[in-house]
């Protein structure tokens, strides 16, 4: 049985408080591959979506992120880093979109199939995606700090890319969810739906779970 994960529909999604976040149900990103590590940082995503978008929350329990690159299209993997991977029409379109962000909130965007060679996408306006990204937070009921980032997928981004794509409630997508740093003081690979690979790879279509619209 894959992964599953459901993103609700709420009218209201762009401006969620804390608190209207915290009543959706996180995917946790919590399956370590290929490298081993003490304590990974524990990472934790929640979705929602409304007419125009879908918006997603990452929440990281990681006290100093690294965040070395400070440009859009960097190779921010090296950094502190949470990605998601979307497959909008899995059932007659192998391509998935790839979104790689660090702490800072820099954006290396890319649309691919497995195994093929990816085509890097450089949106002319990166504002489109709404990323804020909040560091230095403190959880206290866990006593811990975390860092966040916030990503708004524009419906009208993905149909430009999948015409047929159609954002309502009962559309299935496929994806994942990854934290990693290549090129932290503890290097780290986590996913929410393992991926079989030998080798550190989360271009793996194969792998994805399913996610819901409902």
């Amino acid at each position: 049985m894959g992964k599953h994960h459901e993103f609700p529909y709420a009218s209201n999604a762009a401006g969620f408080t804390d608190k209207e976040w915290g009543r959706l149900l996180p995917a946790d990103v919590a399956y370590q591959q290929w490298l081993h590590v003490e304590q990974p940082p524990e990472t934790e995503v929640r979705g929602g979506y409304d007419e125009e978008a879908l918006h997603l929350q990452f929440r990281v329990y990681e006290e100093a992120p690294v965040m070395r690159h400070r440009q859009h299209g960097d190779p921010v993997y090296q950094d502190s880093c949470v990605e998601f991977f979307l497959q909008p029409l899995p059932a007659q379109d192998d391509r998935y979109l790839n979104f790689e962000l660090n702490a800072a909130g820099m954006l290396l965007l890319e649309i691919g199939e497995q195994g093929q060679k990816r085509k890097r996408i450089l949106p002319e306006a990166t504002s489109q995606f709404g990323i804020r990204t909040a560091l230095g937070l403190w959880n206290p009921e866990c006593r811990r700090m975390y860092w966040e980032l916030n990503l708004r997928i524009p419906f009208a981004f993905i149909k430009y890319w999948f015409p047929d794509f159609k954002a309502e409630s009962g559309t299935v997508m496929r994806g994942n969810f990854y934290k990693c740093g290549d090129l932290t003081p503890a290097p780290h690979y986590l996913s929410w739906s393992p991926v079989q690979s030998d080798t550190p790879n989360f271009h793996r279509s194969d792998s994805f779970g399913t996610l819901v619209l409902i």
